[in-house]
């Protein structure tokens, strides 16, 4: 859900309704890579167009970000379904991990 519209009318609304987006967005981001992850068995995830901005929000302030978009496609590039798709979900878990708090 976009809420930067609604959000910007908030008076005295402050960072936490810049802070409801972003959550939002990361949320939204997470799901679609598990998402993916679940569905590799059957669907490239690198041909699913919404796979790349997910992974780029997910991992943006991520510690270690670089190395799990890295993981994300070796895992992408596993040509054996069941292999790829558990690999593949052990990389969402991982980038999911780190923002846990941030997300409750």
């Amino acid at each position: 859900m976009d809420r930067s519209g609604q959000l910007r009318n908030v008076a005295f609304g402050g960072s936490w309704s810049e802070q409801i987006a972003g959550r939002e967005e990361l949320l939204h981001a997470l799901e679609t890579l598990k998402r993916a992850a679940r569905r590799a068995g059957q669907h490239d995830p690198g041909r699913d167009m919404d796979v790349g901005p997910a992974l780029d929000v997910a991992s943006r302030d991520h510690p270690k970000g670089a190395m799990l978009r890295a993981a994300w496609a070796r895992a992408a590039a596993i040509t054996a379904p069941t292999l790829r798709v558990a690999e593949l979900a052990r990389v969402a878990e991982l980038l999911a991990e780190a923002y846990g708090g941030r997300l409750r």
